[in-house]
């Protein structure tokens, strides 16, 4: 049993598909897959159900990821305790991200790891705040950019301070000044999978907000402001942009600002990997360490 082929099972076993798991590996799925099938054949069992949708475990499967995970781990763990310094550990980090990547400066970051830190490597996930520290908390992620406040189980730093701002159709019937009154009777796209922003709304318009669609991306939320189907909260920088582009208006009324914090399980804050990453982090917004 070869150590790469743990480790695509457990990318497959995790992205549940081929194309993400050698994504993630930068290889290639024919590669992932002749991976599978020398492990499956080497154990004598099926891994994975096959499906149109994807890949599952079996039953077997699911006992072997528990074991997979701990071994790489364990590797990883011997190599990064001989390391010096960052730029000898490996391993690669989940990261969750709320923002476009131009707002969390991900090609500095990603070139700062590859002079500073080069054996990690980098993955980003687009979720919403609430689902970045559940799988923070299932260790589905590494680490994150989050709304609100840091929870107890967790440890961070704020990188800066986002002002979120209200955009509207092109279509809609603004002027400059509307009462949060108006604003309440309006259809609003919300967020979803607990989210600072829908609470902030709620806080500002009360609770029997009409909520079309929810949806944790920005981007889809601007498109579907442009398309009619109602406002949305959105950072001022994103609202600017579509803005000069003439296609959506921006209504102050319920303007508000908020902290952007990277996160890391506190339980994990030893961790070479997350503590190399948590150290770029504050060398990338030029915070004290």
């Amino acid at each position: 049993m070869e150590f790469y082929h743990l480790r695509s099972f457990v990318a497959v076993a995790q992205t549940g598909n081929l194309t993400q798991a050698a994504k993630r590996l930068y290889t290639t799925p024919p590669a992932i897959s002749a991976h599978i099938k020398s492990l499956e054949e080497e154990l004598a069992t099926p891994l994975f159900i096959r499906s149109s949708k994807g890949m599952a475990l079996t039953e077997k499967g699911q006992l072997l990821l528990k074991k997979a995970q701990v071994t790489l781990d364990s590797a990883v763990d011997l190599v990064n305790l001989a390391a010096d310094n960052q730029h000898e550990i490996i391993g690669s980090f989940n990261l969750g991200n709320n923002l476009s990547v131009e707002q969390i400066k991900l090609a500095e970051l990603a070139e700062n790891l590859q002079e500073n830190c080069p054996g990690i490597s980098l993955a980003i996930h687009q979720q919403s705040t609430g689902k970045i520290l559940e799988n923070i908390r299932a260790k589905q992620l590494d680490g994150g950019y989050i709304f609100g406040d840091i929870p107890d189980d967790f440890i961070g730093v704020t990188v800066q301070q986002q002002q979120i701002t209200t955009i509207a159709p092109l279509s809609f019937a603004s002027r400059k000044i509307l009462t949060v009154s108006e604003l309440s009777q309006q259809p609003w796209i919300m967020m979803g999978e607990y989210c600072p922003f829908d609470e902030m709304l709620s806080s500002k318009l009360g609770g029997n907000i009409s909520s079309v669609l929810k949806s944790s991306d920005d981007g889809t939320r601007l498109e579907l402001v442009k398309n009619n189907f109602g406002l949305s909260f959105v950072t001022l920088d994103e609202a600017l942009l579509a803005q000069e582009n003439k296609t959506v208006h921006i209504i102050p009324t319920l303007d508000f600002t908020t902290p952007l914090h990277f996160v890391i399980a506190k339980s994990r804050a030893q961790e070479p990997v997350l503590k190399a990453l948590l150290h770029e982090i504050k060398i990338l917004w030029l915070l004290k360490d």
